[in-house]
């Protein structure tokens, strides 16, 4: 027996779509490959000749991944990616689904959001007003993100 990749591979390459497969398989593997914050702040756009375009929320983050440059490119080296570059854009997270009903799997709520909600809601005085509050936020976060 045969292992798909070897045959498939030589067709891949044939049809010239060997990096747009790689990319998928980086975006798949995405959550794996980084850890939270990163793979919330980031995600690969484009890979064209081994160059990885990551997109990245914010210029903060793109200043602090660029500090992080080595580490990536470490980490996506088995991908064939020889050099990554940011820009800042739309950064894609996948949603935490059931792959049997397609339905968003709450998530529970960080220790980071926590002190989030705990922030957001520290000027309220009216209780009530606070319980919702605290409420929509933790509904919202605990659907938001995979993890």
């Amino acid at each position: 027996m045969e292992r798909a990749g070897s045959i498939l591979m030589p067709a891949i390459k044939r049809l010239g779509i060997e990096e747009d497969v790689r990319l998928q398989r980086i975006k798949n593997d995405w959550d794996t490959i980084f850890n939270e914050p990163l793979s919330l702040h980031m995600s690969p756009s484009r890979l064209l000749e081994g160059e990885l375009l990551l997109n990245t929320d914010s210029p903060i983050w793109m200043q602090q991944l660029n500090f992080c440059r080595k580490e990536i490119l470490g980490k996506l080296a088995a991908y064939g990616v020889r050099e990554i570059r940011l820009r800042v854009g739309k950064v894609f997270r996948q949603r935490n689904e059931d792959p049997d009903t397609g339905r968003q799997v709450p998530r529970s709520v960080s220790n980071e959001d926590a002190l989030f909600i705990d922030g957001l809601v520290a000027a309220v005085s009216d209780e009530e007003l606070k319980t919702a509050i605290r409420n929509a936020a933790e509904n919202f976060l605990s659907v938001r993100i995979k993890k």
